[in-house]
């Protein structure tokens, strides 16, 4: 194979897919070019033929921006990525977006594009090879996870949560490939940028690899097998030169973005020896390297096939197993307790579930067999839960005070947008937690949350609904998902099994009566407000607006009713005038205090709502 023809087709690829676009970014991938070749060449455990194959070494571009050299190697390498897909490059409905998408493009590990959540994610997918590998052995689980990520990646504050807690765990079979290309998109690195990288990534506990030239590809072998000996994660700073071999554009920070000119198109090719006259060319002589990595790919496979067992597949089912039943509750209790008690039923017979808290794990009852301990890295572990979800094979769930769920959000976004069944556990849900003060009672939060496609919010009002969410949970296979928890106790509601449909009336009344709509605790309030008036008035929990939102229209009506409705619920009313005429809200924040001081102080009384019911229905 000649390795010089390939490359410099790849710099080609790179330079007419933005450009045939009009947008995207060709200097980072043609930096890249070698070291990407060598990996899907020569280095990866792969099978074009099967991309989802479980066993398959892991490739993270966590500079997205790069894609192009993706798209390329993905097309060369005999992926199902036609010419005409590399075409369409960042069209509507097209296979190569703008970024990797994993749902979207075959070959893609890990949808990138914010900085530093493909590395922190890479972290969570090596740790996820080594349970399985702990469980299984190498005959079905001995696979590495490559992350490419740039100066940016390492700025961002995930990427040292994630960092740190890869060394602390020893993640051998991480190896992150570091662009060291001494450009940001402002201007030369050192306007931003003068830390030690080698010492840093060393007191982190990894071995420190250093490659001088990016185009060397002897080096980058050498370097690779390298990391791969040692029993640490590895970062290999590779120098590279961004948009090399450009004549006028290599080495510029204008390199990263927008595409090239018509003119330093045509010059790059004829330094790369391409023809300067035609766009998207694939040279005769590539063709065979799709051939040969099938075959090569398609044999590993089998082999890996006849290894397989019952219990293998028995472990990436995501389903209640057959003899689950719910704890018994006759008391009442604070759902974060009730979720603690239904996780650790749980845990007891689903072995691939598996989570942990920031460091909070006693609050918020997240204890388990096992567990994986976060640290304080909100950020790392939602992005590690992840590369947990991504890779297969395990259920994961992560926890903290809800007011942090902020810290999660870029890594929640991802996972939303993906689709990855994380199962977030977030605890002291409004201001009746207390004291702790306004920092620590969310306010806006739900609505945020609720405002964010392919997310699934829980906020159950007593211990029945919450584990009925928490089943519903591990069978849910749509995207990540909240469990928002109460710190206070909260009485027993008759349970019905109907959080499946997002909302249910738990006292009834004429259809043209009244409504209170209600979620979490105040649905409690709104129970003991009913019985204030003197005329009859209809309650409803609304465990889940999206499951609700999903109902048929037939339904959502027999709920909501034909009367006037007032939602009460102790945080933000952004969302809620979709389902009630009136809502009862928290529009500033809390305060310190004993929490049912604060509830009081608010208007969260049966009283202030029994006061608005008769406004709109006495």
């Amino acid at each position: 194979m000649n390795d010089s023809l390939a490359i410099a087709t790849l710099r080609g690829l790179a330079l007419d897919m933005p450009r045939a676009a009009h947008s995207g970014h060709s200097g980072t991938a043609m930096a890249l070019a070698p070291l990407g070749w060598l990996l899907y060449s020569r280095v990866l455990k792969h099978n074009p033929a099967d991309p989802s194959w479980p066993d398959r070494d892991r490739l993270v571009m966590s500079n997205g921006h790069a894609c192009v050299l993706l798209y390329g190697l993905l097309h060369l390498c005999g992926y199902d990525l036609t010419l005409q897909d590399l075409k369409d490059f960042r069209k509507p409905g097209s296979r190569t977006p703008g970024h990797p998408e994993s749902w979207v493009t075959p070959g893609i590990d890990f949808s990138t594009g914010p900085l530093g959540q493909g590395l922190a994610s890479a972290v969570g997918m090596a740790w996820a090879e080594r349970m399985l590998a702990q469980q299984f052995g190498p005959g079905l689980v001995d696979h590495y996870t490559y992350a490419l990520c740039s100066d940016g990646d390492l700025m961002e504050g995930v990427s040292s949560e994630a960092s740190s807690l890869a060394g602390h765990q020893r993640l051998g079979k991480l190896i992150v490939l570091y662009d060291d290309n001494q450009v940001t998109i402002d201007g030369p690195a050192h306007l931003s940028w003068s830390e030690n990288v080698d010492q840093r990534y060393r007191a982190y506990g990894w071995q420190v690899l250093s490659v001088a030239d990016g185009d060397d590809l002897p080096a980058l072998q050498a370097a690779l097998e390298e990391a791969r000996a040692d029993e640490r994660p590895s970062l290999i700073q590779v120098r590279t030169v961004i948009g090399i071999p450009a004549p006028t554009m290599q080495g510029r920070c204008e390199a990263h973005s927008p595409p090239f000119s018509a003119q330093e198109i045509q010059a790059t090719k004829e330094l790369l020896g391409l023809d300067p006259n035609q766009r998207f060319a694939i040279p005769a002589e590539i063709s065979p390297l799709a051939q040969r990595l099938r075959q090569q790919g398609e044999a590993v496979q089998q082999a890996w096939t006849t290894r397989l067992t019952p219990e293998w597949q028995q472990w990436h089912e995501r389903k209640l197993p057959d003899d689950w039943k719910s704890p018994e509750f006759s008391q009442p209790l604070a759902t974060r307790v009730a979720s603690g008690l239904v996780l650790q039923s749980l845990a007891r017979l689903l072995p691939n579930l598996v989570g942990g808290s920031a460091d909070l794990a006693g609050s918020t009852n997240t204890s388990i067999p096992g567990g994986l301990h976060f640290g304080v890295r909100e950020q790392a572990m939602a992005a590690i839960c992840n590369g947990l979800a991504q890779h297969g094979g395990l259920i994961p769930f992560c926890s903290t005070y809800f007011a942090f769920s902020d810290q999660m959000k870029p890594a929640l976004r991802l996972a939303a947008l993906a689709r990855l069944p994380v199962v977030c556990v977030w605890t002291h849900d409004s201001l009746a937690l207390g004291e702790d003060g306004p920092t620590h009672q969310p306010v806006e939060q739900l609505a945020s949350l609720r405002a964010m496609p392919n997310f699934l919010v829980f906020r159950p009002a007593d211990a029945h609904e919450t584990a009925e969410a928490w089943e519903l949970a591990i069978a849910h296979q749509g995207g990540p998902l909240g469990l928002v928890l109460s710190r206070q106790t909260l009485p027993l509601l008759p349970r019905r099994n109907l959080v499946w449909r997002g909302a249910y009336p738990v006292q009834n009344g004429p259809a043209g009566a009244p409504t209170l709509l209600a979620t979490g605790s105040e649905v409690h309030l709104c129970l003991a407000a009913a019985q204030l008036v003197d005329f009859p008035v209809r309650v409803v929990s609304m465990p889940c607006w999206e499951l609700f939102a999903q109902q048929s229209p037939e339904y959502q009506g027999e709920v909501l009713g034909s009367g006037p409705r007032l939602a009460v619920e102790a945080a933000s009313w952004l969302g809620w005038h979709r389902w009630a005429n009136e809502v009862i809200s928290l529009d500033s924040f809390g305060a310190s205090g004993p929490g049912s001081e604060l509830m009081a102080l608010h208007g969260f009384t049966a009283e202030a709502v029994a006061a608005r019911l008769r406004n709109i229905g006495g």
